[in-house]
């Protein structure tokens, strides 16, 4: 008889990744965290929700001088506007709970399981990030 003592009370399910449809998609803006990537690139780690799918999942964009174009994308689809120097002054709160359209276009894949066997999924890969058009009749 083994007679244990265990805390669990951090213990969660891990999250599954699910593959989403190809195309435009509603997504809302869960949180965004500044972060820096293992290669030492600043980064902000935005959380998208697509209730439809009851899916949410993780995008990492950079923040570094000219690779900034996708975060870039993400800030105007939430109405933030560049100043007339091209300086965007924002902050995480500003785009948090926005509802935005994201353009999803899955993407191989290829990683190498515990056996050594290389394996090919799909994953979502969202591209473009759009401005959430209100239908006033609705």
């Amino acid at each position: 008889m083994v007679n244990r003592k265990d805390d669990m009370s951090g213990e969660k399910a891990p999250s599954r990744k699910k593959v989403l449809p190809e195309g435009w998609m509603d997504m809302s803006i869960e949180s965004c965290e500044p972060s820096v990537s293992k290669a030492g690139n600043q980064m902000m780690i935005v959380e998208l929700y697509n209730k439809e799918n009851n899916y949410s999942e993780k995008i990492y964009l950079v923040a570094e001088q000219g690779k900034r174009w996708q975060l870039k994308k993400l800030l105007t689809a939430c109405g933030i506007e560049a100043e007339k120097d091209g300086v965007y002054d924002w902050d995480t709160e500003d785009i948090v709970g926005k509802e935005i359209k994201a353009l999803n276009e899955p993407e191989d894949n290829t990683w190498i399981n515990r056996e050594g066997i290389e394996i090919t999924t799909k994953q979502n890969c969202f591209t473009d990030f759009e401005a959430q058009e209100w239908d006033a009749d609705q």
